[in-house]
């Protein structure tokens, strides 16, 4: 089971061949470090151990403004796809941009990726809006949103 962390500096090569990997127009490296680097953004890592040191297999970014959160990027290497770590990876984002005061997440995400779309959906995102000609190559991005209900659990009285 990998752990997950926040992103370190020496992490951003790892995260580039995952973007690399998974995306038609991936980020740069100094955009991933600048992530890293900036105090309104959250970038887990999940590592797994293995081999002779632990390997990066995926990865979230998130950013808050105020009481909004949105999330930029979700990637996971191809070979340690469908096991659940984009869930893991998202929702434990999810979980601190929330207890940091987000009251709602936004993310955009391209119409045909089904996998991204099921997983969304299934933590209760749902459709908000389009990009039209969002994406470099003309595509549209679909924007999606998830309000979060209730008090942060921090914020939550003790219980009896």
């Amino acid at each position: 089971m990998p752990t997950l962390r926040s992103a370190r500096p020496a992490d951003v090569p790892a995260l580039a061949r995952l973007e690399a990997a998974s995306f038609p127009d991936p980020w740069s490296r100094h955009m991933l470090a600048s992530a890293i680097h900036d105090p309104s953004s959250l970038v887990l890592v999940a590592e797994e151990d293995g081999g002779p040191a632990p390997r990066v297999t995926g990865y979230a970014v998130f950013r808050r403004a105020a009481d909004e959160a949105e999330l930029l990027s979700l990637a996971v290497a191809p070979e340690a796809r469908g096991r659940g770590l984009g869930r893991r990876l998202t929702e434990d984002g999810l979980a601190r941009m929330r207890a940091a005061g987000a009251r709602v997440c936004y993310l955009e995400v391209r119409p045909g990726n089904e996998p991204a779309l099921a997983l969304y959906g299934s933590l209760g995102f749902r459709e908000v809006g389009r990009r039209r000609r969002y994406y470099r190559d003309g595509s549209d991005a679909l924007v999606m949103s998830l309000r979060f209900e209730g008090p942060a659990p921090e914020e939550r009285p003790p219980a009896p």
